[in-house]
């Protein structure tokens, strides 16, 4: 039976009983945002992320080692978020490599100070935190993108148990991992289908 008391959830794991509570992003998190001028490329250095890699955290560019050293004071970190803010607005990915990241202004980091990355990453993609997001985007704006200084007035709903944001966390990142599994199947069996196809049809 689904509670009716809005700060506990219907589905939580066994274990914990404390009621959530509703935050503001700002109270659990620091943002800051990337360089606003497109940068000078080089062939290597540190690798520089914009909106189109935040599925991988990875990309072909890189800016050079000075260039970081003068436009980053802050910079993302094993267990921050990073977030998109312009022309595709919310769609996060947590960091995992140690390897020093430079990104554009088109992505806001999320810096935890009192929340679990991992649970962090999937509470912004829940209904609550992608309403707030559009309430605050600039939706007329071409492209369309939320000031970062809105992203921190957004309601977060999230456990006071920092156990049970780890446990939730971890579930849902189990899944997204099984659904990426699952993907490169799906996506070699279309490409083996599709080399059959070319050899099958003439």
């Amino acid at each position: 039976m689904k509670d009716t008391n809005k700060n506990t959830p219907a589905i939580r794991f066994p274990g914990f009983t404390d009621a959530w509570e509703q935050r503001k992003l700002g109270e659990v998190v620091n943002v800051y945002d990337g360089v606003h001028q497109t940068p000078k490329y080089t062939e290597s250095g540190i690798m520089f992320l914009s909106v189109e890699n935040i599925t991988t955290l990875s990309s072909e560019k890189y800016i050079s080692e000075e260039a970081f050293a003068r436009d980053y004071k802050v910079y993302p970190q094993k267990g921050d978020v990073l977030m998109t803010r312009i022309g595709d607005v919310g769609t996060p990915n947590v960091v995992e490599t140690t390897e020093r990241l430079a990104f554009y202004v088109s992505l806001a980091l999320l810096k935890p100070t009192g929340i679990d990355s991992y649970y962090l990453c999937n509470a912004i993609q829940s209904p609550l935190f992608k309403k707030g997001l559009r309430d605050r985007t600039l939706v007329t704006a071409i492209p369309q993108k939320i000031n970062k200084d809105e992203i921190g007035k957004v309601d977060i709903m999230m456990p006071t148990s920092i156990k049970e944001q780890e446990e939730i966390g971890q579930f849902l990142r189990s899944i997204d991992n099984l659904i990426t599994l699952h993907q490169r199947k799906c996506d070699e069996l279309k490409a083996y289908k599709k080399g059959l196809l070319q050899k099958m049809f003439v």
